[in-house]
């Protein structure tokens, strides 16, 4: 019992989780250097559906599981026939007709899931939004938006925005990355206790400097395919991504400490479940793609 308990040290965690983000980018290494579209698809889709069964199954214990799996069924297909007719050239980046349907088809449908339960407090009500949030939280801010970025700008080819994808989730892991090296060597000062124990001040420092460093390096790496985003725009994005991407790690812990759940899974020793992997990145996805809107880099 006492081997079963028995907490690992920060190497051998480290070691665990060292290994399985060398596997992780190797397979996204593999996806990427085949610029295949429907490569692309395959390993996007794949988190977003299992990153949405994660999600559900944080709230296993509490009703309204009927809502909430109405809502990571309709934001996945949304997502997925996204993604298929992006490929296919049958909607642009910047229409969101999918979603909108989807998202009013839920709300419609949730209500009426809940007319078959007596009212007790705010459990209705609370399932209804359950579901709007299994519906956004990884489906739309993780698939869709991810799907999104893998047409921008523009310029024709399979994945014309490879380059840019690369360079969001290299900036938000690298976040991830910095703070739990910069935190490990040197954190004193905690962050957020209440979220995350282990989270420092010097840790979030550290993670906003590992950003400009990914977001430098695979830029100046793309050559002329990443030149239409400027210097000044390719630091301040880099700056959004890091915070943005501390931010996402927190909000998964806020998710698991209200619903008192240790881990979101188990798939990756040392980084936990898909949720764990793909956080930060529901985050920096939307603002990645607002950002571009917003400064006219893309229109």
């Amino acid at each position: 019992m006492a081997s079963e308990v028995k907490k690992q040290s920060k190497a051998e965690v480290f070691r665990a989780r060292l290994t399985s983000t060398l596997i992780l980018w190797a397979i996204v290494t593999s996806v990427f250097v085949s610029q295949n579209a429907w490569a692309f698809f395959g390993l996007i889709g794949f988190l977003t559906v299992a990153g949405a069964v994660e999600f559900r199954g944080l709230f296993a214990k509490f009703p309204g599981g009927e809502c909430r799996m109405t809502g990571l069924i309709l934001g996945s297909i949304a997502a997925l026939l996204t993604g298929v007719l992006l490929i296919q050239g049958g909607i642009a980046p910047d229409d969101f007709r999918i979603e909108i349907l989807a998202l009013v088809i839920l709300v419609l449908f949730g209500f009426y899931q809940r007319f078959m339960f007596n009212i007790e407090g705010r459990q209705s009500v609370d399932a209804i939004g359950d579901a709007l949030l299994a519906y956004v939280y990884v489906p739309i801010l993780f698939g869709s938006f991810v799907f999104r970025l893998m047409f921008l700008p523009e310029t024709g080819g399979q994945v014309p925005g490879a380059w840019l994808i690369l360079l969001m989730i290299t900036a938000a892991k690298f976040t991830d990355m910095g703070a739990y090296i910069t935190g490990s060597l040197i954190g004193k000062n905690k962050m957020a206790p209440h979220l995350s124990p282990a989270k420092t001040w010097e840790g979030f420092f550290g993670a906003l400097g590992f950003a400009q460093l990914a977001a430098w390096s695979v830029w100046a790496l793309s050559g002329e395919i990443l030149a239409w985003i400027p210097p000044l725009h390719v630091a301040i994005l880099a700056v959004l991504i890091g915070l943005v991407a501390v931010a996402g790690d927190l909000a998964e812990s806020v998710l698991k400490r209200s619903l008192e759940v240790k881990d979101s899974g188990k798939l990756m020793p040392g980084i936990g479940g898909i949720l764990d992997l793909i956080d930060s990145l529901c985050f920096a996805a939307p603002v990645t793609y607002f950002y571009l809107y917003a400064t006219g880099l893309v229109s």
